[in-house]
């Protein structure tokens, strides 16, 4: 029986013709040798026989006749002389991105061009390749909206302020607070709130200033050029002036709206300093503060004395404790595991959250000892116990070979390693992967797991998840606690989601407030819940 058999140049022919991707062969004076059906259909608008013997600018004319009352308008064909004659003169393949009208849309091109040689090794022309990439470029420009720019106002976030002074380098910043604010919000509402601050936003954009939305009622604004002092608060003055131009309404009944303001000059450090400018504004009688260096460095560093010392007596005298929050199984809505979380008793009795002394203790070489006093407590708490359990670490602590010896040798004593959880936040650069991975492989060699925390804060960093073996990420609360009402953030939360289980991944959604939440997050396949709606954080007997 005969073998059925195709030619190498037929097959060739049949997949360059068929192939999604366009493909063509000029000329060196750019008259088209060969197109397949992709260019023809998606860019020449011709078949592969009219395409022959023709230039790039005799379609793009065509193609601009459609659009000649249209200045701005341009064609693919009109770009690409340019890199044919350059491909030519540097003899040497090129990639690059292109973007033109085709058929009234705008399009993305990656396009790869080559010199094209003859049997004899002669330059004859061009030979290039090009894929349609528009849905990437628009999600990636989509995905850089959402992380950059506020869903309620529109205006600039944090992160883009952050990014701006960063790149820009302005000389100074004013940031306007909205006084009593939670007050507004509290008694006629989110909703109405919520419109008071679209207000604002629109009267930055009207009187041409570009603001930032940077926390629930503050919005700041960069200067560029050198001001004194007295220029940047004429130039508050006159903002709060415009701003209040016009009435703010709710319901149809005028509400006084204030604003405490802070200004800051400096080439360092900006933002931090105009967010203590204005905290100096709320707890004063005076509603404008500007930052003085040295007045804020005095108290600083006396505040900084007495933090370091509290944080040494309490390590003396034991007052470092772990209370503990618990986490929902969501699909059998059992608890199944708990995180330890870190508070510093102080002298009266009073609990002190770490994010007041957790970072300072990193400056004054006594964050280790905190950690090894968690890691001791939670382990020996959980020794009798029969739940599973977590433990935050730093990426300090795991470049921290003294601490990872404590770790290992305390779930080991203790009989608690196959039940804890270790739990790194997604916040903190990791520059060196091989460090982190060579903790993991050990505590995992000891059956204990590992978290990322606070994914989707910033810029979420999803090679952490493909390079360490992750058990959980833990979905930032930021993300969660507007679930129910902010379709942005469950379509990133969703996305998340979908990533982890693809690569087999569970998910604890963090700042469950309500049984809203509660559902939303069961709907979208959360595997686990953690908040006040679930429990508080408190001791464990």
């Amino acid at each position: 029986m005969k073998k059925n058999t195709i030619n190498s140049d037929t097959l060739l022919n049949l997949i360059s013709k068929h192939s999604p991707d366009m493909l063509w062969i000029k000329d060196l004076k750019g008259r088209y040798l060969y197109a397949n059906n992709a260019i023809c259909n998606g860019l020449l608008i011709a078949t592969p026989d009219e395409a022959l013997g023709k230039t790039d600018i005799f379609f793009a004319l065509r193609e601009r006749e459609k659009y000649k009352d249209n200045k701005n308008w341009h064609t693919f064909g009109e770009l690409c002389a340019n890199t044919d004659l350059e491909t030519i003169k540097y003899m040497r393949p090129l990639r690059f991105l292109e973007n033109g009208n085709i058929q009234g849309k705008m399009t993305y091109l990656e396009v790869d061009k080559a010199p094209f040689f003859d049997e004899n090794k002669n330059l004859i022309g061009v030979i290039g390749t090009a894929r349609d990439i528009t849905q990437q470029i628009l999600l990636k420009e989509r995905n850089e909206y959402l992380m950059y720019f506020d869903q309620l106002t529109s205006l600039p976030n944090r992160q883009k302020i952050i990014l701006d002074i960063e790149n820009k380098k302005p000389k100074s910043s004013i940031v306007f607070n909205i006084d009593d604010f939670k007050e507004v919000n509290d008694f006629f509402g989110t909703n109405n709130a919520d419109k008071i601050l679209k207000d604002i936003a629109l009267r930055f954009i009207k009187y041409e200033y570009t603001a930032y939305r940077i926390d629930g009622d503050e919005f700041a604004i960069l200067f560029f050029d050198e001001k004194t002092e007295e220029e940047l608060q004429n130039e508050a003055l006159k903002i709060i002036n415009l701003l209040d131009s016009e009435p703010f309404y709710i319901d149809d009944k005028s509400i006084l709206i204030t604003f405490s303001i802070g200004i800051a000059k400096s080439d360092e450090k900006l933002l931090t300093k105009v967010d203590i400018a204005v905290n100096n504004a709320k707890t004063s009688n005076n509603h404008i503060c500007i930052y003085e260096e040295s007045k804020n460095i005095e108290e600083k560093y006396k505040e900084n004395i007495e933090l370091a010392t509290q944080i040494k007596e309490a390590i003396l005298e034991n007052r470092i404790i772990c209370h503990y929050q618990p986490l929902l199984n969501i699909e059998n809505s059992e608890i199944y595991s708990y995180e330890s979380l870190v508070r510093l008793i102080d002298d009266k009795g009073n609990a002190i959250a770490p994010y007041k002394f957790l970072d300072f203790s990193k400056k004054i070489k006594l964050y280790s000892s905190i950690t090894k006093i968690v890691v001791s407590q939670a382990c020996k708490t959980f020794q009798n116990r029969d739940e599973n359990f977590s433990i935050n670490l730093s990426v300090d602590d795991i470049k921290d070979l003294e601490t990872v010896d404590f770790i290992l040798k305390t779930i080991k004593d203790t009989n608690t390693s196959s039940r804890v959880t270790f739990e790194i936040l997604e916040s903190e650069g990791i520059e060196n992967y091989e460090e982190v991975i060579s903790f993991i492989n050990q505590i995992k060699s000891l059956g204990a797991r590992i978290a990322i925390d606070d994914f989707g804060t910033g810029y979420s960093n999803f090679e952490h998840l493909l390079r360490l073996d992750v058990d959980y990420i833990k979905i930032d609360g930021s993300l969660i606690k507007n679930i129910v009402t902010d379709d942005k953030h469950r379509l990133i939360v969703e996305t998340i989601v979908s990533f982890a289980k693809r690569i087999g991944i569970k998910t604890v959604a963090e700042f469950v407030s309500d049984e809203k939440i509660l559902q939303t997050i069961k709907e979208i396949g959360i595997s686990c819940a953690q908040g006040y709606h679930i429990g508080k954080p408190e001791t464990l007997v």
